[in-house]
């Protein structure tokens, strides 16, 4: 679990965030909803956010939640059938510009490393240049292509864990 300066606590989902995350979707704007769902409507968010809660091998989530266990985003890998791992990030617009996004992807960055995977690949709305933006410089290295439908995929990969500071020799 990670504390934030934010007050804001970054860990996996589970299925007791269900009514959090409802409550989320609720506080989202109709575009930061069209954004992250890629206009598939009401109905695939709210299936999407109960895969959230119910993680499983291939489908994994963590959540930025404050003190008083307000969901404020999250963050979702899932792996493709042709082995690619998906990033998805939804973040309440009233957090927007705060260091939300960047929290998730470093506890998202922690799943992947933990799964031994080392990119990963985010599909948006080819005119969604803020979260271009952003996702290009959570990562040294990422990168983007247009891939066609009107959307760009960045690719983006997982740095290493930092290594462990070392213990301090004690004085003779």
């Amino acid at each position: 679990m990670r504390r934030l300066p934010l007050a804001l606590t970054v860990r996996p989902a589970s299925p007791p965030d269900a009514e959090a995350l409802e409550a989320l979707i609720e506080r989202c704007s109709p575009a930061t909803i069209y954004r992250r769902f890629h206009g598939a409507g009401d109905r695939p968010a709210r299936r999407e956010l109960a895969r959230i809660a119910a993680p499983t091998a291939t489908h994994r989530s963590v959540v930025a939640v404050s003190a008083g266990g307000e969901v404020h985003g999250t963050a979702t890998l899932a792996w493709g059938r042709d082995g690619t791992v998906e990033a998805a990030f939804l973040v309440e617009d009233a957090w927007f510009r705060r260091g939300v996004g960047r929290v998730l992807y470093q506890g998202l960055a922690a799943e992947a490393r933990r799964a031994g995977v080392t990119t990963v690949s985010a599909t948006v709305q080819a005119d969604n240049e803020r979260a271009i933006r952003f996702l290009l410089a959570v990562a040294a290295g990422a990168s983007s292509r247009y891939a066609g439908g009107g959307e760009v995929v960045v690719t983006i990969p997982v740095p290493p864990a930092a290594p462990a500071a070392a213990p301090a020799e004690e004085a003779a």
